[in-house]
């Protein structure tokens, strides 16, 4: 690989040069710079420091900018096809349309970054940090987000189908009508995040934490939530058909018009619940607890089965 120091490589650039593939930058200071639509591809950024430097538009395709510093970097449009960004520090930094497919940014700091509308499909942020980062519209199907911190995170209107969100930590954040189809979030920390008309279908929610989420509306048929968490959460509308609640925790939680159809809340907790409207047919209520006598003979004149009913 060529070597090229700071002031070379501005200067190459002066002179209208935007090929820089395939060269060692490693530990090369280009703070504040500008490169916007200049072609790092290949090149070996390592430790570079390229905080507040303008790569919008620019190509980094297999690029290694591990442990580099990009802060407040504007990488607006910009290529980072199968980019190493490991360790790398990424706050507050511009990746709105950016395309990363295939990156990996595991333990990268992302906090308030901008990745509105980016293409992160396959991407692995791994134990990764995107507290109070914007996401909205963005395209993460199949991404790796084991352990991940999105707290306070935006998530509006994302594509998350098929992730892996095990063990993240997603309170606070906005996942509005988003798509988790398929998505794995065993042990996900989601309290009261708002999950509004989100599509959950077949998604995995083991041991979730959802206390106080908001899943108005939410598409969760065919769900998993064993031991989910899901006391004072709003199911006001949501569709819980043939969902899978064995042990969840449903203290307090509001299922006005929700549908439980043929769902399993056998062993669930459902102290202090009320189901206005709910629909319950074929709903299997084996051994669950906190529910009224009254609420017992309502449930079994609507279709529910497995009720105990104590004779007088």
């Amino acid at each position: 690989m060529k070597i090229m120091n700071s002031q070379e490589i501005i200067k190459c650039y002066a002179a209208n040069e935007r090929d820089f593939q395939h060269l060692n930058l490693t530990q090369i200071s280009l703070k504040g710079v500008d490169f916007s639509g200049a072609d790092f591809s290949y090149a070996n950024l390592t430790s570079a420091n390229l905080s507040e430097a303008n790569l919008s538009c620019a190509k980094l395709i297999w690029t290694d900018l591990n442990r580099a510093d990009l802060q407040k970097a504007n990488l607006h449009f910009a290529n980072l096809l199968n980019v190493s960004l490991l360790w790398a520090n990424l706050n507050e930094a511009d990746l709105s349309k950016a395309n990363l497919t295939g990156a990996r940014l595991n333990y990268a700091k992302l906090q308030s970054v901008c990745l509105r509308e980016a293409n992160l499909t396959e991407i692995n942020l791994e134990r990764a940090c995107l507290t109070q980062a914007d996401l909205t519209g963005a395209n993460l199907f199949k991404a790796n987000l084991k352990g991940t911190d999105f707290a306070a995170a935006k998530l509006d209107d994302a594509n998350l189908s098929q992730s892996n969100w095990e063990g993240a930590i997603l309170c606070n954040a906005l996942l509005r009508r988003v798509n988790l189809e398929e998505a794995q979030l065993q042990e996900t920390i989601l309290s009261k995040t708002d999950l509004s008309g989100a599509n959950l279908i077949e998604a995995d929610l083991t041991n979730t934490d959802l206390t106080g989420a908001t899943l108005y509306q939410v598409a969760l048929e065919l769900g998993i939530l064993i031991n989910a968490d899901l006391r004072n959460a709003d199911l006001t509308k949501a569709s819980l058909f043939k969902a899978n609640l064995e042990g969840a925790m449903l203290q307090g939680a509001n299922l006005l018009e929700t549908d439980l159809r043929h769902a399993n809340l056998k062993d669930s907790d459902l102290h202090g619940v009320e189901f206005i409207n709910c629909r319950v047919k074929g709903a299997l209520f084996t051994d669950a607890v906190g529910l009224t006598p009254q609420q017992k003979q309502w449930l079994r004149s609507n279709g529910a089965l497995n009720l105990k009913i104590e004779e007088s």
